[in-house]
């Protein structure tokens, strides 16, 4: 039989089969290892844009409880740092967290600070947990599960003041409260709402809503408030518009952060031009701009702009993702709010 021809075509065949799929499997394991390359330096970015540092604890000469009370018919849960000697008619400092944070979370993004602040001047610190992480604020755009439920987040602040007034006899007329992007926008609630019961605000990476954008009434009275934010806020913009996670879930339009420093000046009674100042960094640049709205027998508001930070508490020990903007490390903002509400109290004693 004269199969010579055939077997010599299959055997080449065979040959160029085997070269052929030789390189195709050469070339599946560049695209393979292309691809899971890839895969290794998107989460190596992520890592390094997510990523915060874990911060041990400092010791403190303080306790630390974590406990619940009930607000309606929620059970709200917070967690206080409460000075091993706390004067009796201490002070007390309500500290809100942001959206998808919770009252630890803050704590350590912030170093502690708070903390180490509350035991060198002998007030109580407390850190309130938001209902399934966000706040109830004012704006309309938000569409938070605390918004859309009714949570009653202005209760929560009333009911731990009574609570710790009970328990540690603070001070009634010393409570503060501060709080960081959707916390300092619940600041500005209670600015509205409960402006009477506290004895000075501060609002972090938060600007003032649009009236269009806002669901309370007008805000009640005049308060000292403090206001931070960095002027490369990814998330807030500084000079004002649309609030959202970069350019996901918009939260609404907001006020600038100047236009929000005078919407609290005008609410205090205040001129529209501030006393400016500025903080110059360790390196001999200036870091933070300060307008200060002042004036005799009114509540001032004073508004620290930092220069290229970010969304983000600034502080010498804060964490926060790398993608949240730059840290200003020269400007301690736990110590600066409560050497603001410090002064009030001091003004306060002396009227």
């Amino acid at each position: 039989m004269n199969d010579g021809p055939w077997t010599r075509r299959k055997s080449m065949s065979i040959r160029k089969s085997t070269r052929r799929s030789g390189t195709g499997r050469a070339m599946n394991a560049a695209l393979l290892g292309s691809i899971l390359g890839g895969i290794a330096l998107l989460a190596g970015l992520l890592r390094t844009f997510l990523f915060v540092p874990r911060r041990a604890a400092p010791r403190l000469n303080a306790k630390v409880v974590q406990d619940t009370l009930i607000v309606g018919e929620q059970v709200r849960s917070y967690l206080a740092v409460i000075p091993d000697d706390l004067p009796p008619y201490a002070p007390l400092l309500l500290v809100f967290h942001g959206s998808n944070q919770n009252g630890q979370g803050i704590r350590t993004s912030t170093g502690y600070v708070f903390d180490q602040q509350a035991v060198k001047h002998g007030f109580l610190v407390v850190y309130p947990d938001a209902y399934k992480g966000t706040w109830n604020d004012c704006r309309t755009a938000s569409h938070f599960p605390s918004q859309q439920e009714n949570i009653d987040d202005v209760g929560l602040a009333r009911a731990l003041v009574d609570h710790f007034e009970a328990s540690h006899q603070i001070d009634r007329s010393r409570v503060y409260a501060a709080g960081y992007s959707n916390g300092g926008q619940l600041v500005f609630r209670l600015a509205t709402e409960a402006s009477g019961e506290f004895a000075g605000l501060a609002a972090v990476t938060a600007t003032q809503p649009t009236d269009d954008n806002w669901s309370c009434p007008v805000p009640g009275q005049p308060v000292p408030i403090l206001l931070i934010s960095g002027t490369r806020d990814p998330i807030t913009p500084y000079e004002g518009g649309i609030v959202s996670l970069f350019g996901l879930q918009p939260r609404g339009p907001a006020r600038s952060f100047v236009e929000t420093a005078r919407y609290y000046a005008q609410v205090n009674g205040l001129p529209f031009r501030p006393v400016e100042s500025e903080l110059i960094s360790k390196s001999g640049m200036t870091a933070v701009k300060i307008s200060s709205f002042t004036q005799s027998g009114h509540f001032p508001v004073v508004a620290y702009s930092v220069q290229g930070g970010g969304h983000v508490v600034p502080g010498p020990a804060s964490a926060f993702p790398r993608l949240m903007g730059r840290i200003d490390r020269d400007l301690n903002a736990p110590a600066v709010i409560w050497a603001f509400f410090a002064e009030q109290a001091e003004r306060a004693g002396a009227r």
